[in-house]
């Protein structure tokens, strides 16, 4: 059988190699190179030693331009030299962009999800809150949310974009406003869940208070993998009953979303004994709590799950 491990440190991409031509011209050890792209220091002394003319190239000409300027411009065509000249450019494959949007992977190291699930096994933990984004118009306003797993209460916060500044400024605001009435927001919230969007990127917004005492945990779950956190991927769909995908969040106010919010929280649930997931919530933290997060009590007959509720 393969080693699938082993065959990665082997396997050299398009960048690998750029990186490679840079360690050498910087004067790095085979060894050196090896650690630093995180392969076998056999697969860099044999790629440097059978594609030495091109490394050769690349070192005794003053292009003017940088490696992978070079690389590129070898594929588009513009130099009188031809990639097949380049043995092994010829077989390089593209590299599928990715979203830059992202967490950097320095703000994850002790929150992953590996670390999530050590976290709750280790303290017994059953329920936290999942929190993510909602779109409406690409470059429009966006709807931060929040669902508390053991009952599926929702709260959301809106946001004029999906930046992490706009979300580190609002979520701030939300404990300012928990503080001022002796609440805590790690007492509400004390273990946070999310995904890898950038806009989670400051962490000290959640997991600090207004003093800069810590008192929230945060773990993200792992690239593309919706699936782990799906208890507020799977309350979405509620929202989208009043509010269908792509339409635009501009119009929108936090009494809006707190209007939507609060109804989506009205509806009676099969899987708690008929009860919503505002009287579940409320009997735990309190009306005032639901309502300092601006959720209300919306009585079962009056629900409105349509877009009608927007135009009542």
């Amino acid at each position: 059988m393969t080693d699938i491990t082993s065959t990665a440190k082997k396997h050299l991409t398009l960048d690998d190699r750029i990186e490679i031509q840079d360690c050498l011209y910087n004067g790095m050890t085979f060894k050196a190179i090896a650690v630093r792209i995180g392969k076998d220091q056999t697969t860099i002394s044999k790629e440097v030693k059978k594609h030495i003319q091109t490394h050769h190239i690349l070192q005794t000409n003053q292009l003017g331009v940088s490696k992978s300027t070079v690389y590129r411009h070898l594929k588009q065509g513009y130099l009188s030299v031809s990639a097949v000249e380049f043995p092994r450019v010829v077989k390089f494959k593209s590299r599928r962009a990715r979203p830059a949007a992202y967490v950097p992977k320095a703000l994850k190291v002790g929150r992953t999800y590996d670390d999530f699930l050590t976290h709750i096994d280790e303290n017994e933990i059953t329920s936290w809150v999942e929190m993510d984004t909602v779109i409406g118009r690409v470059g429009g306003k966006v709807i931060l949310t929040f669902d508390f797993t053991f009952c599926n209460f929702m709260f959301a916060i809106l946001l004029d974009n999906k930046s992490s500044y706009e979300v580190a400024e609002k979520v701030r605001s939300l404990k300012e406003i928990l503080s001022k009435n002796n609440i805590r927001f790690g007492d509400v919230i004390p273990l946070l869940l999310t995904d890898n969007g950038s806009e989670f990127a400051n962490v000290s917004a959640f997991i600090a208070d207004v003093d800069g005492e810590i008192e929230t945990s945060l773990f993200f779950c792992d690239p593309y993998k919706s699936s782990q956190k799906p208890r507020v991927e799977k309350n979405h769909t509620l929202f989208r009953d009043i509010v269908p995908k792509c339409e635009s969040f501009d119009d929108f106010t936090q009494h809006t979303v707190n209007l939507i919010f609060s109804h989506v929280n009205g509806i009676k649930r099969k899987i708690y004994n008929g009860k919503s997931p505002y009287e579940l919530f409320t009997f735990t933290y309190s009306e005032k709590v639901a309502n300092l997060l601006g959720v209300d009590n919306i009585h079962a007959t009056d629900v409105v799950q349509s877009p009608k509720l927007l135009c009542m």
